[in-house]
C-alpha cells in the first residue's frame, strides 16, 4: 500500500508537466469550461515534442526548461494576436456566465472522472505495483530510450540512435521524452516513472478526449458527458489491450491522442454539433486540429493512417454537403446557409478533397511497414462473431456494449447529419475483419500492411468507430428510461428527488459495469505481460543482481549481453551500458562475434574483448522474452553454458544470473 501512496508523487509530476505545459496555451486564447482542458492537453503534448526537438538543434539539455520555455513564448504570441483570433463566438443567447462556465468545466471532468478511475482500478489490479515492469519484447527498447535520453541529452525524434549506433534514424520519442523529465523532476526509477505516465495518459487524458469527443457526436448536455465519461472504459479493446501487448507505449499515447484531432476535425468540417459543444473561433479550431495531429504523430506516425480510415466517410459526407449546396449547423446548433457562395464552396470541396485522396495515396505508399508477415487468428464468420460481441479478437463477449452500438448506429442512420459515423465505424470494423479473418496475401498487407498486418492493432482500432455509436445509444437509452425513473420516484417515494438520484445513480453503475463486461480477458492478458513470478523478461534474480551492478561495474564500462533476455535492462535500471539494448537493432558485427566466441573461440573472444574493450559479460540464461525467436536467436545461438569459459570469472550471482569479468586473456 505505502508503494501506491509514494506512487503520487511521480503521477502528480506527470499531471503537473501537462498543466504547466498546456494551460498557458489555453488561457492566451481566452478560452473556458471544460474546453480549456479540450487545448490544453493536446497543446501540452505538442509543445513536449516541439521542444524537444527544438533543444537538440540549439544545443540545450532536454529538461523541463526547454517545454516551458517554448510554452511561455507560444502564449506571448498568441496573446499578442489574441484580438484576431481568440474572439468569443458563442451566440449571444447561448454565452453562459461564469458559474455555467465553471459548472461545465467540473461536470465534464467528473465525467471524464467515471471512466478515468475505472481504468485505474483495472491497471492497479493487472500491474500489482508501479515498480512492475511490462515483460513483453519491446519493454527493453522503451525503457532504455528513456535511459538514452537522460544520458545524451537529447530528447528529438531524430537523434535516436539506441538500435543504430551512429546511424540516427527518426523514431517518436515523445513518450520517453515525458517519461524523462518525470524522472528528472521526481527522482523515481524509469520503471515506475513510465507506469506513472502510463496511468496519466490512460486514466486523464484519455477520457478527457472520450468525453468531449462524445459531446461533438451527441451535444453538450449533462447526460451526454456522463455518459460519454461512463463509455471512456466501455471497451476491453483500448486502452487497456495495448497496455498488455508489445508493449506499445507509443502506439498507446498517439491513439490516446487522436479523440481530440477528431473533435478538431469535426469542428473544421462543421459536422454534428462539435461547433456547439465546443464553442472554438476558426483560428483555435485549426491550431487545435494542427497541434493535436504534431503531438499525435511525434508520438506515432501510423497515427495518420487511422485518421485517413476514419476520416474518410466523414470528408466524404462534408464533400457531398458542399456540392449540393446543403446547409450546415451554425455554431448556435440551428441550422443554416453558409455564407461562402455555393460555386466557391464547391471548388474548395474539391480542393479538399483532392488533397485527402493525395494523402490517402502516399501514406499507403510511403507508410508501408517490414515484418508484416502476421497471420489471422480467425476464420471470417469467427472475427465477425467476436467483433458483433463487442470484443474483437479476445474471448468473452460484452452483448449490452453491442446492443448500444448498435442502437447508436440505427439513430445515426436515421438522422442524416450523422451517417458518415456509422461509415467510419464500419470501415474500422471492416480493417479488422479483414486482418484477423483472412490468411496472409498481397490484398490483406494492401490494405492492413501499415499496422504489420497485426489484427490486433487494428482490433485495438475499432472502439474509435464504435465509442461515438455507444455515446449516442447511451444516451438515447437514457431519454427512454428517465421518464420512467421519474414517475418510479414521485409515485413510490415521500422524497422522490433522492430516489431519482438514486435510480439515475444506479443506471449509471449498470453502464460503467456492462462497458466493463468484457474485459475479464484483457485484465488477465495485461497481468500475464507484468507477472514478475512468470518472468518472461526479468526475473526477481535478475533484477537484484541488475541493482548491484552500479557498486560491481565501474562507470563506463560495457557489459556483454543477449537482447533476448532482460539483460538488457541493465541499461535503463543500473545506467550501465550493453552492447544490445534491443534485439531489433542494427550493431557492431564484431559484438556478435565476442558473445558467440566466448566458449567456442576464447582465443577470438580475448581479441574482440581488447578491441571493443568491453569487460564484463552479463548471462541470464536462454529464457527467452520470445519462447521461439526463430532468427533473432541465431546471432547468440552460441552464447550459452559461459561457465565453461576459461576467460571467464565469476564476479557476483543471484540464482541463475551471473555476472562475470573477461580475467582469461
Amino acid at each position: 500500500m505505502m508503494a501506491w501512496l509514494s506512487f503520487a508523487i511521480p503521477v502528480a509530476t506527470t499531471l503537473a508537466i501537462i498543466a504547466v505545459t498546456g494551460l498557458p496555451v489555453a488561457w492566451a486564447l481566452r478560452l473556458r469550461g471544460f474546453t480549456v482542458a479540450v487545448v490544453a492537453v493536446p497543446a501540452s503534448f505538442a509543445v513536449l515534442a516541439l521542444s524537444s526537438i527544438v533543444a537538440q538543434l540549439i544545443g540545450v539539455p532536454w529538461s523541463i526548461l526547454p517545454a516551458f520555455a517554448l510554452t511561455a513564448v507560444l502564449a506571448l504570441v498568441l496573446l499578442a494576436l489574441r484580438r484576431w483570433i481568440a474572439r468569443d463566438v458563442t451566440p449571444q443567447t447561448l454565452r453562459p456566465r461564469a458559474l455555467h462556465v465553471r459548472h461545465d468545466l467540473w461536470v465534464s471532468l467528473g465525467a471524464a472522472a467515471i471512466g478515468g478511475i475505472v481504468l485505474a482500478i483495472a491497471l492497479v489490479a493487472a500491474i500489482k505495483q508501479p515498480t512492475a515492469i511490462s515483460q513483453t519484447f519491446d519493454a527493453n527498447f522503451h525503457l532504455n530510450a528513456v535511459r538514452y535520453i537522460l544520458d545524451g541529452g537529447s530528447a528529438s525524434p531524430v537523434s535516436m540512435d539506441l538500435t543504430s549506433p551512429g546511424s540516427p534514424v527518426f523514431y517518436p520519442t515523445l513518450w520517453h521524452a515525458l517519461v524523462a523529465l518525470v524522472v528528472q523532476l521526481s527522482g523515481v526509477g524509469i520503471p515506475v516513472a513510465t507506469n506513472a505516465v502510463l496511468f496519466i495518459v490512460v486514466c486523464v487524458v484519455w477520457p478527457i478526449g472520450i468525453v468531449a469527443f462524445g459531446r461533438a457526436i451527441a451535444g453538450p448536455s449533462v447526460a451526454t458527458t456522463v455518459v460519454s465519461g461512463a463509455v471512456a472504459a466501455a471497451f476491453p479493446n483500448f486502452p487497456l489491450f495495448l497496455v498488455g501487448y508489445g508493449v506499445l507505449y507509443p502506439n498507446i499515447l498517439a491513439l490516446i491522442l487522436m479523440p481530440f484531432v477528431l473533435v478538431a476535425g469535426l469542428q473544421l468540417l462543421n459536422l454534428g454539433p462539435a461547433r456547439r459543444a465546443q464553442p472554438l473561433t476558426p483560428a483555435t479550431r485549426w491550431l487545435l486540429f494542427l497541434g493535436a495531429l504534431g503531438a499525435a504523430v511525434l508520438a506515432h506516425p501510423s497515427v495518420i493512417h487511422v485518421l485517413l480510415v476514419w476520416g474518410a466517410f466523414p470528408v466524404l459526407f462534408a464533400v457531398l454537403r458542399a456540392l449540393r449546396g446543403r446547409p450546415v449547423p451554425g455554431d448556435g446548433g440551428i441550422v443554416v446557409m453558409p455564407k461562402t457562395p455555393r460555386a466557391l464552396r464547391s471548388v474548395l470541396a474539391l480542393v479538399g478533397a483532392g488533397v485527402f485522396a493525395v494523402t490517402v495515396v502516399a501514406a499507403w505508399i510511403v507508410g508501408r511497414t517490414t515484418d508484416n508477415a502476421w497471420q489471422g487468428f480467425f476464420k471470417v464468420h469467427d472475427a465477425l462473431l467476436q467483433l458483433i460481441g463487442g470484443t474483437p479478437h479476445i474471448q468473452g463477449h460484452a452483448w449490452v456494449v453491442a446492443l448500444l452500438v448498435l442502437l447508436g448506429a440505427v439513430l445515426a442512420w436515421r438522422y442524416r447529419s450523422l451517417r458518415w459515423a456509422v461509415g467510419s465505424a464500419a470501415t474500422l470494423a471492416a480493417f479488422y475483419v479483414i486482418a484477423d479473418g483472412f490468411p496472409t496475401s498481397e490484398w490483406r498487407t494492401f490494405f492492413v500492411g501499415p499496422w504489420y498486418n497485426d489484427s490486433r492493432r487494428l482490433a485495438a482500432l475499432v472502439p474509435f468507430g464504435a465509442l461515438p455509436l455507444m455515446v449516442l445509444g447511451a444516451r438515447a437509452a437514457w431519454a427512454m428510461l428517465r421518464p420512467s425513473f421519474l414517475r418510479a420516484a414521485r409515485m413510490s417515494s415521500t422524497r422522490p428527488g433522492r430516489t431519482y438520484r438514486s435510480l439515475t445513480a444506479f443506471a449509471l453503475i449498470f453502464l460503467v459495469a456492462v462497458g466493463h463486461a468484457g474485459t475479464f480477458r484483457i485484465q488477465q492478458i495485461v497481468t500475464e505481460s507484468y507477472d514478475q513470478e512468470a518472468a518472461m523478461l526479468v526475473n526477481d534474480d535478475e533484477l537484484a543482481l541488475i541493482d548491484r551492478l552500479d557498486d560491481e561495474v565501474p562507470d563506463g564500462e560495457v557489459i556483454a549481453n543477449n537482447p533476448l533476455n532482460g539483460s538488457s535492462l541493465t541499461y535503463a535500471l543500473a545506467d550501465r551500458a550493453v552492447t544490445f539494448p534491443h534485439s531489433g537493432g542494427n550493431y557492431d558485427p564484431r559484438d556478435y562475434e565476442f558473445v558467440n566466441a566466448l566458449v567456442p573461440d576464447p582465443e577470438l573472444a580475448c581479441s574482440l574483448s581488447q578491441e571493443l574493450d568491453i569487460s564484463y559479460v552479463l548471462d541470464f540464461g536462454t529464457a527467452f522474452v520470445i519462447p521461439d525467436p526463430g532468427p533473432r536467436g541465431v546471432p547468440f545461438e552460441d552464447m550459452k553454458h559461459l561457465d565453461r569459459s576459461p576467460i571467464l570469472t565469476e564476479v557476483d550471482s543471484e540464482g541463475d544470473a551471473v555476472l562475470y569479468r573477461v580475467t582469461g586473456c
